[in-house]
């Protein structure tokens, strides 16, 4: 005799087995008469428990609907608050470290000032004149004097 269908004779009983299955567990129900007793037995389970569970009530689906769609504008409402401020604080913090960023960072430069190359500390050691700083102002004060004193020179030039 074949093995004994006990995995499907639940579904058998509900009915949800492809014809060919069925055909088959009830053959083998026709010759097995343990089987067939536990084919029964599980038959009245069912039927009890069928009628212990009763019926689910009725759902209004135009009920649902407004009590979702009331939830979830709630919800809605609820968060909404919450999040337009983030940006706001968000923007505003940015705002406040670049600007800390920049002011500081501006003192920094301006402590430093234009840095010194090594060539220009070999020609300072060098010659004497950059320990006197008065001199060399002077110096570059005639300097561009000088310079101005021979614009004019090229704009007459220029002129003729």
């Amino acid at each position: 005799m074949a093995r004994h269908p006990d995995n499907d004779l639940i579904p058998y009983l509900r009915g949800e087995l492809p014809p060919a299955e069925r055909e088959r567990v009830a053959r083998h129900l026709e010759e097995c008469p343990d089987c067939k007793q536990d084919a029964e037995v599980l038959r009245d389970l069912l039927g009890n428990l069928a009628h212990a569970m009763g019926q689910p009530p009725g759902v209004s689906w135009g009920r649902y609907r407004a009590e979702l769609s009331e939830k979830l504008d709630a919800r809605r409402r609820q968060i909404g608050w919450r999040r337009r401020p983030m940006p706001l604080a968000l923007s505003a913090s940015l705002a406040g470290v670049l600007l800390l960023v920049a002011v500081w960072g501006g003192r920094e430069i301006s402590k430093r000032g234009d840095p010194i190359g090594p060539d220009e500390v070999v020609i300072g050691q060098e010659f004497g004149l950059l320990q006197d700083l008065h001199t060399v102002e002077r110096l570059d004060l005639l300097e561009d004097l000088e310079v101005l004193r021979n614009l004019d020179g090229l704009a007459s030039e220029h002129q003729s």
